[in-house]
């Protein structure tokens, strides 16, 4: 009985934690598109300040070298450039993608600044949307094998023991 009841709140905690899923992946796309945002104006400037002065990107990327303060500014433009291709790349895959595949691209190689604005903005809610309760299913199924297993470890040298006494 005892086994029963452990097993059934190990389901429903897998339950609660997978259906925020759905949720999550939803706030991290929004963040995603606000860090994309953030960088498109901050290079979109650079970029008219280097067309007033004749130049294009990477004319005026070159140009910023010679004292410690303009090689660490060009060093962290160029990052931004390349962070916002990026960001670019993974939108355009998560805005066409459904909850799966929204949770996949998340587990498989997130953004660490988009994801840890999206947890800390992040509230977990009630499953309301079909792939929400979808998710919360498959995780209150993994989350009672898995109890189930956990409490059964412990316990299988002695029923093995057991077993092999009674059939010698």
């Amino acid at each position: 009985m005892i086994l029963r009841a452990l097993t059934l709140a190990g389901g429903i905690m897998g339950a609660a934690i997978a259906a925020q899923g759905p949720g999550f992946a939803r706030a991290y796309v929004s963040e995603l598109e606000a860090h994309e945002r953030t960088l498109v104006a901050v290079i979109a400037d650079f970029d008219r300040a280097a067309t007033a002065l004749g130049m294009n990107r990477t004319a005026a990327l070159d140009r910023l070298r010679g004292t410690p303060l303009l090689e660490r500014r060009r060093i962290d433009l160029s990052r931004h450039v390349a962070r916002q291709a990026a960001l670019e790349a993974d939108l355009a895959k998560l805005r066409d993608a459904g909850p799966f595949l929204r949770s996949y691209h998340l587990l498989r190689r997130p953004d660490v600044q988009a994801r840890r604005a999206a947890l800390a903005r992040f509230r977990p809610s009630l499953p309301y949307s079909r792939a929400e309760w979808l998710f919360a299913a498959i995780g209150f199924v993994t989350g009672a094998l898995l109890t189930r297993l956990i409490l059964w470890l412990p316990t299988w040298p002695q029923r093995y023991r057991r077993r092999r006494a009674l059939r010698s």
